[in-house]
């Protein structure tokens, strides 16, 4: 039996289950952020094809940059053989920086090489370069291989200098050995060269490993080419 008392109880408990209700209602969450790579990959792709602006964006006057050395002169011949060197005409890879020099004919045993640069063979001769004009130090250059060649020697030590005539103070360790060890007529006797070690002269001294001379050959292969032609042979 109802009295109206249990009317009114259910009155008072109606809007707690309606609320309770609502409260049960899945709430629909903000969309997540994408991720900060998702944004990097958006931002790139957005972005792609155009060029940045060095510096942070703001029109910054750059500082002066300070004056350099004028460049020294190079002949036809010389930019020619630069020219083929990094083409790879010329069967040498070479390693240079401001201090060091490196080169070896492509396929020499990388033990020989590496022995070379630690300085395990005995210099057999050297040529002193010092005081020299470019001049004078490539016709001395040409005759020291040429006897260091025919007499069987293998390692030698050149020791260039700044010589006299170079323009602009430029050695010529770093201006010209690395063309003419590398061009006719010499690469046809040279295996490879490298920076000495210090007890031998360092940076201003180098390392050359000759190809091992056959008499039945080797001269007579020389000769033909006008190895010699500069009236030094």
């Amino acid at each position: 039996m109802n009295t109206p008392f249990d009317k009114l109880k259910k009155l008072k408990i109606a809007p707690k289950e309606e609320a309770r209700a609502k409260a049960a209602k899945p709430v629909a969450k903000p969309a997540p952020k994408p991720a900060a790579a998702d944004e990097d990959s958006v931002f790139a792709q957005a972005m792609g094809g155009v060029k940045p602006l060095s510096g942070s964006g703001r029109t910054v006057a750059p500082d002066a940059p300070p004056p350099k050395a004028p460049a020294a002169p190079q002949d036809d011949d010389t930019v020619a053989t630069l020219d083929k060197l990094l083409s790879g005409e010329l069967d040498f890879e070479l390693e240079y920086t401001d201090e060091f020099m490196h080169g070896q004919v492509r396929g020499l045993d990388g033990k020989i090489f590496r022995r070379l640069k630690a300085g395990q063979y005995a210099v057999e001769a050297h040529l002193d370069m010092h005081g020299m004009t470019q001049e004078q130090a490539y016709d001395a250059l040409l005759f020291f291989l040429r006897e260091a060649y025919f007499s069987g020697k293998r390692v030698v030590l050149l020791i260039p200098g700044r010589g006299k005539g170079s323009p602009h103070g430029l050695g010529l360790l770093k201006r010209e050995i690395q063309f003419w060890l590398t061009r006719e007529p010499l690469r046809r006797a040279v295996l490879a060269y490298c920076t000495a070690l210090p007890r031998h002269g360092g940076a201003g001294a180098l390392y050359v490993m000759l190809r091992k001379f056959r008499k039945e050959t080797g001269k007579v292969a020389f000769e033909r080419t006008g190895f010699w032609a500069d009236g030094i042979g």
